[in-house]
């Protein structure tokens, strides 16, 4: 009889342990979500107003993503400088100005090889005159720079779209959260759960 007694002790002596265990620690995940305050005397009142934390005319709400895209359409930079990324509106118009004068260059030269090689076969004097005789290789290297001329009107519109696809990315990374909270929260209509991982 004793013996029983003994092992019922050890069992009622471990699931008091576990359960000892299990509400401390419940009562320490509890205070570390909780603000620990000392206590005050009922003669001394604690007044915290809102305002004295919070200035809303301080607080600086993130980009909205699509305005900045619209805004960079409309005006190329404009996207950038609404991000407050003024900094990027010259490579912005670098890479612009640099895919246009791209296309300006093509078309050029096209042109160019267009009146030579119509002046060529009209048997009459061009600017190609000594050093290209060929209407055939004027007519390839016309050909080369038309195709160039409509890949450059390509490029200004790639680029274009580009600038306004960063601004409304960099937008969307502005409103994107990276504080070192790291915490669960799940919410199921009558359970929530909340986990803290701690450093």
């Amino acid at each position: 009889m004793s013996m029983i007694l003994i092992i019922y002790w050890k069992k009622l002596k471990i699931k008091w342990l576990f359960t000892l265990f299990f509400l401390l620690n419940l009562s320490f995940i509890y205070a570390q979500d909780t603000l620990l305050i000392s206590p005050v005397s009922e003669n001394k009142k604690i007044k915290i107003d809102s305002a004295d934390f919070l200035d809303s005319s301080k607080i600086k709400l993130p980009p909205n993503p699509k305005k900045s895209a619209l805004l960079s359409l409309i005006l190329p930079g404009a996207g950038q400088i609404y991000n407050g990324r003024w900094w990027k509106t010259p490579f912005v118009y670098a890479a612009i100005g640099g895919s246009i004068a791209y296309l300006q260059m093509n078309q050029s030269r096209y042109n160019r090889f267009k009146t030579a090689l119509e002046l060529e076969l009209a048997k009459k004097p061009h600017e190609f005159t000594g050093k290209i005789n060929s209407a055939e290789a004027l007519r390839n290297l016309r050909n080369k720079y038309d195709k160039n001329t409509q890949t450059s009107y390509i490029g200004v519109v790639v680029v274009y779209g580009i600038v306004a696809v960063e601004a409304f990315v960099d937008a969307h990374l502005q409103n994107f959260d990276i504080s070192d909270d790291l915490s669960i929260k799940l919410k199921v209509p009558g359970i929530q759960f909340s986990y803290t991982f701690q450093n």
